[in-house]
């Protein structure tokens, strides 16, 4: 989390009003954050944007007019540097994947504690980023089930370290969410590189995508 004595600038789009009043509340009452609005369509956050361009903008996905799907590529093309955090019910590892692909830095679902919600938010505004545990954990087992018939030249870890870079995360990221130092993360990455007999992550993943290694 950035330092304390400068509030983190928050928009947030939801259109259910329980779900407003609860991130009303939170947010109004967290002073590590500065929230702007709430916005209850993907218009109104459009109208929004230009005139309080926040650090961290929380997008439902599912709502009147335009979805937050559709809204996410046009804020990430015009306004680069928010870090866009997608908050919804829906936990389907294609939708997941392709908006990770499109520069999301968290997808977290609605059951989330609000102690959690901050405390994950406080991951993203230091620069990382982050998935609901059941999230990640729906995500990891659906690719290595896509993958049975993998070689086994990888060990278990390799393999969960090789689909999370595949889907974009760092090595920090990775670390975080295998509970691992990133230390030992680059260890697994140079043993990767060693069995696949490369040298760089685009070839890592180009020759595990020809041996089938990567649930994409």
């Amino acid at each position: 989390m950035p330092d304390s004595a400068t509030p983190v600038t928050l928009l947030i789009l939801e259109d259910q009003p329980i779900i407003q009043a609860r991130l009303h509340s939170l947010f109004t009452a967290e002073n590590r954050f500065t929230l702007l609005k709430i916005c209850g369509s993907a218009e109104e956050a459009l109208v929004e944007l230009p005139l309080q361009t926040p650090q961290i903008f929380l997008v439902d996905l599912e709502l009147p007019g335009m979805s937050g799907e559709q809204l996410i590529p046009l804020v990430r093309a015009k306004y680069p540097d928010i870090k866009i955090v997608v908050f919804t019910v829906f936990e389907d590892q294609a939708r997941i994947v392709r908006l990770l692909r499109l520069g999301i830095r968290g997808y977290l679902l609605k059951d989330i504690a609000d102690d959690l919600l901050i405390a994950e938010l406080g991951v993203i505004c230091a620069g990382g980023s982050t998935l609901t545990e059941r999230v990640a954990q729906t995500l990891m087992a659906e690719i290595q089930q896509a993958a049975p018939q993998a070689p086994s030249i990888l060990t278990d870890r390799e393999t969960e370290v090789l689909n999370l870079t595949a889907l974009g995360l760092n090595y920090k990221d990775i670390a975080e969410d295998l509970d691992i130092s990133p230390h030992t993360v680059r260890r697994h990455i140079n043993h990767i590189y060693e069995k696949l007999e490369v040298g760089s992550k685009v070839e890592a993943l180009n020759r595990a995508r020809q041996l089938g290694m990567l649930g994409e």
